[in-house]
């Protein structure tokens, strides 16, 4: 199966935009405000951290008991802090994606239902399973481009921050993170590129699996004793294409997850490496080390985003692929209701 295409993508603009042209647009202005608006004090807090961590570090390597007792505090404090804003991010985060798959859900719906666009949908054939599109692929739709957005989001505005605090111990370490963060991404989508098609897949071969379940189900007493073997057959067919389907993705996950376990391995030795040299030779204290270290940190994983979340890219990228689908058929079915409809008025007429 090819790569999702253009078209899925346009659909991705068309059912996202939709929810914030709606009359719900401006509770959802005002949500993604206030994530906003909490990431900035989340990473304001981050950076605090480093510098807070850093000096508490280095009233333990010197001995000074009254710094490290006032640091400590503060390192609480700061925890503290940037847990509570932690949380109420995620929690306004999940509010605004249930009020948006509530909203898309009813607007398909709305849509299926109305003027027999289901039957025209049934009757095509190349639509499969339009109620689980509807039921599970909006939810996985709603939660999950949200939470890359945040992502995003907070990548942008982690690097902004701690780009200034790398350059300021070692411009080398800044450029380490751009040129490792690079490497990786390209390696990871080499690795797994197959992993979208895959997914795709294995959402039509599970939807078949339990749409077969569903039938037996519904026939029930009717299912004569010779249809009951015909129907098992059938069932352990569409079971073993998902197995098969499924061994595939584990298998290119495996050689996903060799790679990545190996670059994120090497995430915390890097910065000591490069920043020891400056505390061996007096230059640095020792808490600026353990700075470069959690700032470094900080920064490639807000530029390895593909690393860390490529799995999760390529399930959604299937995921998209299906409801893109489903919303440009339900726009030709509806187009050519209406059409039908005009032309049946001008024949009476």
């Amino acid at each position: 199966m090819a790569p999702p295409n253009r078209y899925a993508w346009f659909g991705l603009l068309s059912i996202g935009k939709a929810f914030f042209l709606s009359p719900m647009r401006w509770r959802a202005v005002a949500a993604l405000s206030a994530i906003i608006v909490l990431l900035l004090t989340l990473n304001a807090l981050n950076v605090a951290n480093s510098y807070v961590g850093r000096n508490f570090i280095t009233a333990i390597a010197v001995r000074d008991r009254g710094q490290y007792f006032r640091f400590a505090i503060l390192y609480v404090g700061v925890f503290a802090a940037s847990a509570i804003t932690g949380v109420s991010q995620q929690f306004v985060q999940d509010r605004l994606a249930l009020s948006w798959r509530d909203w898309l859900t009813r607007h398909l719906l709305d849509r299926y239902l109305s003027g027999h666009t289901f039957d025209r949908i049934s009757a095509q054939k190349d639509i499969d399973n339009p109620d689980q599109r509807i039921a599970e692929d909006v939810h996985t739709f709603t939660s999950t481009l949200l939470s890359f957005v945040v992502m995003i989001t907070n990548s942008v505005l982690t690097t902004l921050a701690f780009a200034g605090v790398l350059w300021s111990i070692r411009p080398l370490l800044l450029l380490t993170a751009i040129l490792y963060a690079a490497a990786g991404s390209l390696f990871t989508v080499l690795l797994g590129y197959r992993l979208v098609a895959l997914n795709s897949q294995q959402l039509k071969k599970e939807a078949d699996l339990r749409y077969g379940l569903i039938h037996v189900r519904e026939r029930g007493s009717r299912l004569g004793e010779r249809d009951q073997p015909q129907e098992a057959r059938r069932i352990d067919a569409r079971l073993r294409r998902v197995v098969r389907n499924s061994r595939a993705i584990i298998g290119v996950t495996r050689n996903v997850g060799f790679f990545t376990a190996g670059y994120n391995y090497l995430v915390p030795i890097l910065p000591i490496v490069i920043v020891a040299p400056l505390y061996l030779r007096g230059t640095i204290e020792l808490g600026v080390v353990t700075q470069s270290a959690m700032a470094f940190a900080q920064l490639l994983g807000a530029f390895s985003l593909v690393v860390a979340q490529f799995q999760s890219i390529s399930a959604f990228a299937a995921v998209v692929r299906r409801l893109s689908s489903l919303w440009e058929k339900m726009d030709v079915t509806e187009e050519g209701g209406h059409q039908g409809t005009a032309r049946m008025s001008d024949a009476r007429t």
